[in-house]
């Protein structure tokens, strides 16, 4: 007999929380406040003010981030965001899964959702260049032969799109797989499925794989 529990695990740590927190509210206010600087002369001076700031506030959450890339638990690790050879099925499934509107199967992942990793370590990259090609803009245009401007336009529309993504798909998960993504970013802790057989020695499951199996990946 195989009976079913939900075990809370603690997936993320303050600091990586508050590195989400800080990077995701900065680039709201970057993105509208940019906007407002580009098309609407009469905000650009109150919206520059409130760039500079925002910009100020991503710097803090990347360089939290930063540190946790190389001195955190595995999973956040940068190593983490470059998808394991063991996580190509999981890949698929995922893909699977956005191709059938949420009708198929989603599979579950310990931290990170493996088909988004590759995605996260280019917008940390993307951020990364918004930043550089922020500070250099007001004093020059061209940086090592490009154009700066177009640059920091290019990226900020790459995390324009990535940012609406994001919202979508973490909501969707939630709403249809039970993943806990939304609430995991608030407290830290995951919710995952454990399955047990009674009257045996097998060891507890989420999902076919165990929880240990998915902290590996």
């Amino acid at each position: 007999m195989v009976t079913t529990e939900y075990r809370r695990v603690r997936v993320w740590t303050g600091w990586a929380r508050l590195s989400h927190a800080a990077i995701a509210l900065a680039s709201i206010a970057l993105l509208l406040s940019g906007w407002a600087i580009a098309e609407s002369p009469s905000m650009a001076e109150a919206a520059s003010e409130v760039h500079y700031l925002s910009a100020s506030v991503l710097v803090f959450g990347l360089i939290i981030r930063l540190v946790l890339m190389f001195f955190s638990q595995q999973h956040q690790r940068l190593s983490n965001l470059f998808p394991a050879s063991n996580e190509l099925g999981a890949i698929a499934q995922t893909l699977r899964f956005y191709l059938s509107f949420g009708r198929l199967q989603m599979p579950r992942w310990y931290a990170q959702n493996p088909l988004w990793k590759p995605v996260y370590l280019v917008t940390y990259i993307a951020l990364l260049l918004l930043v550089i090609t922020g500070v250099f803009m007001p004093e020059s245009d061209l940086l090592l032969g490009f154009y700066v401007p177009s640059v920091h336009a290019f990226w900020a529309q790459f995390l324009l799109w990535f940012s609406c993504l994001h919202i979508a798909a973490t909501i969707w998960h939630d709403y249809r797989n039970e993943t806990t993504d939304v609430s995991a970013m608030i407290n830290g802790y995951r919710l995952f499925m454990i399955e047990r057989e009674q009257g045996g020695e097998s060891d507890a499951k989420v999902q076919v794989v165990t929880l240990d199996s998915l902290k590996q990946k």
